[in-house]
C-alpha cells in the first residue's frame, strides 16, 4: 500500500498562525517529513485563494511550488489534486 501527503500551501488556512517568513520552511519540512516517514507522493492543490471564502491569507501556486520542493527533496513523487490549464495561457 503506498500512501500520500498533502502539503500546507495555504489554500485550506492551513499557515494561519505561522509567520510569513516561515511559510517555505514549514511546506519544505512537512513534504521532507512525509518522505523520511515513507509516504511515496506529496500533493498541492491548484488554487489561488482560500476557502470557503477568500482572504488576505497566502496561497502558494501549485507548479511553483512542486518546482521548489522538487529541488528540496530526493525521492517521494510530486503531484496536483487538481490543475486548471485555463490559468496558464500558453501565448504569454
Amino acid at each position: 500500500m503506498q500512501f500520500g501527503a498533502f502539503i500546507p500551501q495555504g489554500w485550506r488556512l492551513d499557515l494561519v498562525g505561522i509567520d510569513t517568513f516561515a511559510h517555505w520552511s514549514t511546506m519544505v519540512d512537512v513534504t521532507k517529513k512525509a518522505e523520511t516517514l515513507g509516504f511515496t507522493s506529496a500533493w498541492v492543490y491548484d488554487h489561488f485563494h482560500t476557502v470557503p471564502l477568500p482572504t488576505q491569507e497566502p496561497t502558494y501556486e501549485a507548479w511553483t511550488l512542486m518546482a521548489a520542493l522538487a529541488v528540496a527533496t530526493d525521492t517521494i513523487r510530486l503531484g496536483q489534486m487538481c490543475t486548471c490549464n485555463g490559468y496558464r495561457s500558453p501565448s504569454y
